[in-house]
């Protein structure tokens, strides 16, 4: 499928790869299966870190309604308390934009950002979609003092209809956060923080329509790409990239001696 570095975009078979890698458990081991939400993960052949998938289901949450909220940047602002900065850079076709994109990470670690090419595909009402994203080098955006830049090598969510109003909502990533994180962290990371960013997508779905209805409630670029306002790619702001050079220049950051004890890792996602 895709290449970090490559600005691609997949045809029909590469969404049945994707597919496949959500629905099927071969090779998969689950590690938390609770409340409508499992978590599962696989060895990675591209990083030291494993494959994080998690399936869950959206009961009276239309498969629409879902997509729209994953979508809408500035509805994420408001219920994601990880996310730091998100914005677009350039757009790549109709339905793919690179952008920039940072989170947080809890004290002591270092925050990290990633510069993706982002993708999407919706079959239409009530089937399937799709949102896939994997790291590219733009120019306009260089690593940043104070972050440590991940590579996402393949990370997506796919949405499938149970009817008009449920859904069952797939996550994958593939990715490496940079840095030297402790196996520790991300060991909790799956079993922890996935779960209850999932719970807060939840709720956020059902407080979308109301918070829609006074922001901008006809701009959805996402189903309307005539409302795409940000500039086309340009070929001369793409730049090499390297995997392994990125998560050289990123290794030492001190963080592999941090203890479990020292960071307060349930706080990160906050309540409502």
């Amino acid at each position: 499928m895709m290449k970090v570095g490559e600005v691609f975009l997949p045809d029909d078979e590469d969404y049945k790869y994707f597919k496949n890698e959500c629905t099927n458990d071969d090779g998969w081991t689950v590690c938390y299966d609770k409340s409508s939400c499992r978590v599962a993960t696989k060895k990675s052949t591209l990083s030291a870190f494993d494959v994080i998938r998690v399936q869950s289901e959206f009961k009276d949450i239309s498969a629409d309604l879902l997509y729209d909220v994953l979508h809408d940047g500035s509805y994420r602002a408001k219920w994601d308390s990880t996310m730091l900065e998100s914005n677009d850079i350039c757009i790549v076709s109709p339905n793919s934009d690179i952008g920039y994109y940072s989170v947080k990470s809890p004290p002591p670690f270092k925050n990290r950002d990633f510069v993706t090419q982002r993708v999407w595909l919706d079959y239409g009402r009530n089937q399937e979609k799709y949102i896939l994203n994997h790291s590219v080098n733009h120019l306009r955006e260089p690593p940043r003092k104070n972050f440590v830049r991940g590579i996402s090598y393949l990370t997506g969510f796919l949405i499938i209809p149970k009817g008009s109003s449920s859904c069952t909502f797939y996550y994958m990533t593939q990715c490496d956060p940079g840095g030297s994180l402790p196996a520790w962290f991300v060991n909790k990371t799956s079993k922890v923080l996935v779960p209850k960013i999932i719970k807060k997508l939840a709720k956020a779905c059902t407080k979308y329509d109301k918070w829609k209805s006074k922001n901008d409630p006809h701009l959805k670029p996402w189903l309307y790409p005539d409302q795409l306002t940000v500039p086309r790619l340009n070929p001369a702001d793409l730049g090499t990239f390297n995997a392994q050079e990125t998560l050289t220049a990123s290794a030492d950051t001190g963080e592999a001696a941090i203890g479990e004890n020292a960071v307060q890792i349930d706080d990160l996602v906050r309540d409502d």
